[in-house]
């Protein structure tokens, strides 16, 4: 009740009164002991010894500064925060100089390839291309063959392989301990 009553600095108008509550009001304008007792609020504030007084207008006083002041402490985090992230935009010094395929396109600049990367030739401009999926069953030739397994990965099964050995050579060679529990039963019933 005395957190919703008027400030005692001000002056005890309904006009006041009605705007320093901190309640909302629903359903008719007030609950019933406003419409028992008109103005009850600040006949109880009027009674009230003035430590209490100022002791509830400090509280909520404290209560909304405290409130101020975490939001600076935060707002200066967040703030130097913030100064940290202009570090972190891209610089125009290390830009790529690079346009945009499509870009590139539409100004007639577009570069297909180079003159070495395609086999057989064909470096994926228009008019030079091969496609390799007309032989589905040799899609490289002997000598591309001998040139890919130059740099072949060690087979993933092998691997899986290997290592499905290990650990069922790890399970096999440990000593796994056997707890019987009979015999402590048996003690304990004697």
């Amino acid at each position: 009740i005395c957190s919703s009553l008027a400030h005692p600095l001000q002056p005890s108008t309904p006009s006041s009164a009605a705007m320093l509550r901190s309640s909302v009001k629903r359903g008719g304008g007030g609950g019933i002991i406003d419409k028992m007792i008109p103005g009850y609020q600040d006949k109880i504030w009027a009674a009230l010894p003035k430590g209490i007084k100022e002791y509830r207008v400090k509280s909520e006083n404290d209560a909304f500064e405290s409130g101020i002041a975490s939001h600076k402490k935060w707002q200066g985090v967040f703030l130097s925060w913030k100064e940290t992230e202009k570090g972190f935009a891209p610089s125009q010094k290390y830009r790529k100089p690079a346009v945009d395929w499509r870009r590139q396109m539409e100004r007639g600049t577009m570069h297909y390839g180079r003159w070495y990367e395609g086999p057989a030739g064909s470096d994926y401009t228009p008019g030079k291309t091969v496609d390799r999926l007309d032989n589905v069953k040799e899609p490289f030739t002997d000598a591309e063959w001998a040139e890919r397994k130059k740099y072949r990965s060690w087979d993933i099964m092998k691997l899986g392989y290997a290592g499905l050995a290990l650990f069922l050579a790890y399970r096999v060679t440990n000593e796994w301990p056997v707890v019987w529990c009979e015999e402590v039963e048996e003690a304990k019933a004697l």
